[in-house]
């Protein structure tokens, strides 16, 4: 069996770290005679398994051009390339599927913009008509791609039922298959002792729909009656590797929360892993996600989280966090100053990710994919 994975736009965030560990899964788990070409940014070539005979990786910038020259190279260039190297399965894990494709195809959708309840209704009307126009245009072409791919993938429930609501998926056509994280992640051993300032943090690339203002809304609600450190994994200034610029005034937001906000910079994933063992809450407000690793990362880590409420993080959370209304800045302040107040509180809600997280560890993504690929042909 052989498959070519199209994952050229695995540039930041979510999407970065599954194409991370898809990589490193199949190289541990394809069975002999199996072969993977892995297609990802050139920035993401160096992260991935080197010298695995099952598994090759190439370099890519044609989603760093305009979107027109990445829905060419997906139409036309990839489409060579498939022609060329035979695959058995295309796995189109960038949202976009080839029309016509010459080779059965799975389509993956990790983009919740088009789709979100949230989205539509808090963040779109608010923009241009040209943006609004391209949203509409690309959610168009996702329909389009969703009714081309013989299989579609998504990581949630609830991101399966967003999509249907605007694209008809042919029955027993689509698999919900969350993403797992390896058991030796899920940990609290060496984190800090809970003493002195406390520490919340929150783990994202900047864009809108990560609603981060709401968060620094609610952090200076608290200034003055709370003494705690707000972690945030971005450079305000220079917005190196982020996903949008930050508007100016949530720029002067955080000018105004200097001495209670920490800027740590855009961190590798490892370097991530540490700033989870040094916080005390985590905190994830988005308006809408697919999925959310850093989710099932801060539940491995032992840390109690409050979420936005939306239903793809009450799929994965479950009882492990505390919910407040998406763009309710006090009704946010109002969880973490309990929280913060409540070590009982804290620990009873670690206790229950510790039980959540299991879902993503026994869940192996990687084999479930395999599974399908090796049903589609017939390598059983």
């Amino acid at each position: 069996m052989k498959v070519l994975i199209n994952a050229v736009s695995a540039k930041l965030g979510g999407g970065a770290t599954y194409a991370r560990n898809l990589a490193r899964g199949l190289a541990e788990q394809a069975a002999p005679g199996e072969e993977f070409l892995v297609i990802v940014p050139e920035d993401l070539v160096a992260e991935l398994p080197a010298g695995n005979a099952r598994v090759r990786v190439l370099g890519s910038g044609a989603a760093s051009g305009s979107y027109a020259a990445r829905w060419w190279w997906e139409q036309v260039t990839l489409r060579q390339l498939v022609q060329c190297e035979r695959p058995d399965v295309l796995f189109s894990a960038a949202n976009f599927a080839m029309l016509a494709c010459p080779c059965p195809q799975v389509l993956l959708i990790q983009i919740p913009l088009y789709f979100s309840r949230e989205y539509l209704a808090h963040v779109l009307p608010r923009k241009p008509a040209a943006f609004r126009a391209e949203i509409a245009l690309r959610r168009w072409l996702v329909a389009r791609s969703v009714s081309a791919a013989d299989w579609v993938l998504t990581p949630t429930a609830a991101m399966r039922e967003d999509l249907a609501r605007f694209v008809k998926i042919r029955p027993g056509r689509a698999v919900v298959n969350p993403y797992s994280i390896p058991r030796e992640r899920v940990t609290r051993h060496g984190r800090r002792e809970a003493a002195g300032r406390a520490r919340v943090l929150w783990v994202s690339h900047y864009a809108e729909h990560k609603n981060l203002a709401t968060l620094l809304r609610a952090a200076e609600i608290l200034r003055g009656e709370m003494d705690f450190e707000l972690v945030l994994t971005l450079d305000a200034a220079l917005q190196n590797g982020q996903h949008t610029p930050m508007p100016t005034a949530e720029r002067e937001l955080l000018e105004r929360l200097a001495g209670m906000v920490r800027l740590t910079g855009v961190r590798s994933h490892d370097e991530t892993w540490l700033l989870y063992r040094e916080a005390d809450v985590f905190v994830f407000p988005s308006l809408c996600e697919s999925y959310g690793y850093p989710l099932v990362e801060a539940m491995a880590s032992g840390l109690p989280i409050v979420a936005s409420d939306i239903p793809v993080h009450r799929e994965m959370c479950g009882e492990a966090a505390e919910y407040f209304p998406v763009l309710d800045a006090a009704a946010l302040a109002e969880k973490l100053r309990n929280l913060l107040r409540d070590a009982a509180a804290r620990q009873a809600l670690a206790t229950k990710g510790d039980e959540q997280v299991e879902r993503f560890v026994k869940q192996d993504h990687v084999a479930k994919l395999l599974e399908l690929w090796r049903g589609m042909t017939g390598t059983r």
